[in-house]
């Protein structure tokens, strides 16, 4: 249990290094931010000097421990001690003009514009132990604790006139109901009225901004409701409800419209990053309410997903089309055909196969390394889990090999040659191979906003080009959100990562394997791809391999 001192009465009272903050500060009254932030530094704080004054066993209602170290005519030093978890509301500092904070652990900062009745993010990052930042009347932000261990930040404030209170009349930002509190006190989420001195109209928050509010204030009212405050069971529930409802799908759909172009590439990198960091906040803050589901739930979710974010737009934009054409250039009747596909995933695909172009039930299996998917794929197909790096057909052969949606890509690199080797043993003399394959630029076409066809899901990308051991490789980052009967519900799926081999180098692979005709095509146009090409327009080609 910490027993944080009393503010000291006279400067010689404080810790050396504070002592040479408040003297500064009782000679020089006229500064600036810059000026507040270069004493602190001079002044060489140690956590030691503000320890005296922890409060990390502040109640569950106050969001973060504030105590007064000391005051001056027209200055306040303070300690602020953060929990984990901990965060301020989004507010501004009163009568201040000018200031600086320190933190002594690494605190996430973020910053905040207030234009025409808009309020949305600057900026949300994390500061380095030691860091200082100054602070001015026109600031507005917010601070808090992400990590797993405690830490204080020293706060320093004033204004060239005698004052009663610096940080008297600040402003705490109520995003969910559009409203501004002002209070003398501490900027707490969820304050009772007792602690608010009035209320007056505030600004309206676009998507990210309004997310991570809510997601903070879940996060408070669930502390507490663990401490059994009155009534703070029943805010949770109504915060929570609100937060991971639909309500604000349309208000997301508006501001990606607006911070996307038409290929539904961002053009602006600050609200991507915060868009992406927000919702991550607020997917683990999910998780951490859901009611303990089963995996196999959780997959068929992510099944769904999958389905309606990938296989069926892809189907649709040129799966169909290669196929088609494939029939009709080198396989005109698949009724005798035996089909094995390698990377089958939840089979919707191969039931395209079987169902639009005449290939038989039996005739087709589906392979895949995830069991969960087989499952998923045995309701459309016949499928058995299987790694075609080690798979044994048991003397079996097949007339057409099949990978869809660049499955080979995801293979380490080293085990390209030899998964397209595998594939070739496996085909009868004279069958085929069919696959697609990606460019190593296919980040040009790569869109960072998916959406199901009727936008209920969205998918956010955020791809990079990576190297490895000489390999090129494209990792996205990806996340989902679904909105399904009135709820909202994020899945980060995290970063997935995709081999980008030349071209020549996969037509080199499957010439050697397959010892017969290679051709590759744009996967949209299905044009033959010359010999000496690098990439193609759409990014996307088929591979069309004949068994010698």
């Amino acid at each position: 249990m910490s027993h944080p001192l009393p503010p000291a009465k006279t400067i010689e009272a404080l810790p050396k290094a504070l002592q040479y903050i408040a003297r500064q500060l009782e000679a020089k009254r006229a500064l600036k931010p810059a000026d507040m932030r270069r004493i602190v530094l001079e002044a060489g704080v140690q956590p030691v000097d503000i320890a005296p004054w922890a409060d990390y066993d502040h109640p569950a209602a106050d969001s973060y421990g504030r105590k007064l170290i000391y005051e001056g005519d027209h200055f306040e030093i303070m300690a602020m001690s953060w929990q984990p978890g901990d965060f301020s509301g989004i507010h501004d500092h009163g009568y201040t003009e000018w200031g600086a904070v320190q933190v002594f652990g690494p605190a996430e900062h973020a910053t905040f514009r207030i234009e025409e009745g808009r309020i949305t993010t600057l900026a949300r990052f994390s500061f380095e132990p030691g860091d200082v930042v100054g602070v001015s009347h026109t600031l507005v932000h917010q601070m808090g604790n992400p990590t797993a261990e405690p830490f204080q930040t020293l706060h320093v404030y004033g204004r060239p006139e005698d004052i009663e209170n610096v940080t008297g009349d600040a402003r705490v930002y109520d995003l969910q109901n559009q409203t501004i509190q002002r209070v003398d006190g501490g900027v707490f989420f969820a304050l009772p009225e007792s602690e608010v001195k009035w209320t007056e109209p505030g600004p309206k928050a676009d998507f990210p901004t309004l997310l991570r509010y809510q997601v903070e204030l879940t996060r408070r009212l669930k502390r507490m409701a663990e401490a059994g405050l009155p009534g703070a069971r029943e805010q949770l529930e109504a915060a929570a409800q609100r937060l991971f409802s639909d309500a604000a799908q349309s208000q997301l759909l508006k501001d990606l419209k607006a911070h996307t172009n038409a290929d539904n590439h961002t053009d602006n990198s600050v609200f991507w990053r915060i868009l992406n960091q927000e919702l991550r906040a607020a997917a683990q803050l999910q998780n951490e309410l859901a009611e303990t589901a089963t995996q196999g739930d959780q997959f068929h979710k992510y099944a769904a997903l999958y389905d309606e974010l990938i296989c069926r737009p892809c189907l649709k934009g040129f799966i169909a089309g290669g196929l088609e054409f494939f029939k009709q250039k080198f396989a005109p009747d698949f009724s005798a055909k035996r089909f094995l596909s390698i990377g089958a995933g939840t089979g919707l695909v191969e039931r395209y196969i079987i169902d639009e172009l005449g290939l038989p039930y039996d005739q087709l299996l589906g392979m895949d390394l995830s069991q969960a998917m087989v499952q998923e794929a045995r309701q459309r197909i016949r499928a058995e889990q299987g790694d075609i790096l080690a798979f044994d057909a048991d003397g079996k052969e097949w007339d057409i090999a099949f990978t869809g949606l660049n499955v080979f890509h995801y293979l380490p690199s080293r085990h390209l040659q030899e998964a397209i080797e595998k594939t070739a043993a496996l085909v009868k003399p004279g069958g085929y191979f069919l696959g697609d394959f990606i460019t190593p630029d296919h980040i040009r076409w790569y869109p960072n906003v998916m959406y199901a066809e009727d936008q209920s899901i969205i998918s956010l990308r955020t791809p990079r080009l990576i190297e490895e051991e000489g390999r090129m490789y494209q990792e996205s980052e990806i996340l989902n959100i679904e909105f399904r009967n009135g709820q909202m519900d994020l899945n980060y799926a995290g970063r997935h990562k995709r081999f980008l081999p030349p071209l020549h180098r996969v037509r080199t692979y499957f010439e050697r394997a397959f010892g017969g005709n290679v051709m590759l095509y744009d996967a949209y146009s299905l044009e033959l791809i010359p010999e000496e090409a690098d990439s193609c327009k759409s990014t996307r080609y088929f591979v069309v391999a004949q068994k010698a």
